[in-house]
């Protein structure tokens, strides 16, 4: 088994631990480009990624590979479509940071709303009165209201946090004609994406990367935002038009964001410099580096998680279907059906 991103993310206690435990050994690679990476993975049985990329030139090489596994949730760097062709099982954790994304939208929501980083700046720059003047024209959470951009696990944890605080919380999603038990228990309203831009206050972003949601809040998304609304993107960066919203934000059009994941900026990378792009440098966004995932908790979940999912194939059957990206696949390596005995402690 190849353990990619051994430097940049590397191995917790808990997934080294739980290896041991398996009896597997990693050899453990930082690589980035696929000439680096292909000789590490040309012959392992399963290769374990954080944030390398994986195209089809990787995929390609990949001679013996039943299982990829993603230590994570999102997959868009991963070619899972030739993966799929060539009969590799595609997994991930897709719920391991519901809780610390919610809490970091909801806490973005907070700061943007109070005005939080600002009001901090006028307090060391001494402009009390100025902070004074500029909070006379903040509004009430109780008279706002939350559009979620989708409907998966982290949108309603989001919504559980929102409630409390008086916000009206509204949704939308790909397949509008599916019932949603949550959404009913909550009091969540279904409406049209165009619908939840022009009525949203906060809108916030809840989709995984794919061919459908990459530039799916373009210029024209944006500019049917209700003037002095905020966007608000602990997804994919590349699902938002970001020059067009740095613009909106630079003419006051937009009021503010909160960003934790950029198109604009690699963020996995082993250089890091300061951020330049008048997106993250603006004075009225919140930015933070992809961090809205991770804590002690998320941390263990992920590593268990991903280990669980090794743990099945090397024993000859399918992880979790809930954990498995490609379902259609027809494994190379003939797996019989998930059996929810092999995690259960010997």
């Amino acid at each position: 088994m190849v353990r990619l991103n051994a430097e940049l993310f590397p191995m917790s206690e808990v997934e080294r631990r739980l290896l041991d435990r398996l009896g597997v050994r990693p050899l453990e690679v930082e690589a980035a480009e696929p000439e680096q990476i292909l000789p590490h993975v040309r012959h392992a049985d399963a290769v374990c990624v954080v944030s390398a990329k994986l195209p089809a030139a990787v995929v390609d090489g990949l001679e013996e590979c039943a299982l990829i596994s993603r230590i994570g949730n999102g997959t868009d760097r991963i070619d899972v479509a030739r993966a799929t062709e060539r009969g590799i099982v595609v997994s991930n954790v897709p719920d391991f940071s519901t809780e610390e994304m919610a809490d970091h939208v909801m806490a973005m929501i907070l700061s943007l709303g109070r005005r939080i980083p600002r009001m901090a700046s006028h307090m060391l720059d001494g402009a009390f009165r100025q902070a004074r003047v500029e909070s006379l024209a903040l509004r009430r959470l109780s008279s706002l209201t939350l559009g979620l951009v989708g409907w998966g696990a982290s949108a309603v944890a989001v919504t559980r946090r929102a409630l409390p605080c008086g916000l009206t919380v509204i949704a939308t999603r790909r397949d509008m004609d599916r019932p949603s038990p949550e959404a009913e228990e909550l009091g969540v309203a279904m409406v049209d994406l165009d619908d939840l831009l022009q009525r949203s206050d906060f809108v916030s972003l809840h989709l995984p990367l794919t061919g459908h949601t990459r530039g799916l809040i373009d210029r024209g998304r944006l500019e049917r935002m209700k003037p002095g609304a905020f966007l608000i993107n602990a997804s994919r960066g590349d699902i938002v038009d970001e020059d067009a919203l740095a613009e909106m934000l630079r003419s006051g059009r937009l009021a503010g964001a909160g960003l934790d994941t950029f198109g604009i900026l690699e963020i996995f990378s082993e250089t890091e410099e300061v951020p330049t792009h008048p997106l993250i440098t603006a004075p009225n966004v919140i930015a933070t580096p992809h961090v809205s995932a991770l804590s002690v908790e998320s941390t263990r979940d992920v590593a268990t998680g991903s280990v669980e999912n090794l743990a099945c194939v090397l024993r000859g059957h399918m992880p979790r279907p809930e954990q498995v990206v490609n379902p259609e696949v027809v494994p190379r390596v003939p797996l019989k059906p998930h059996d929810p005995a092999l995690l259960e402690e010997g």
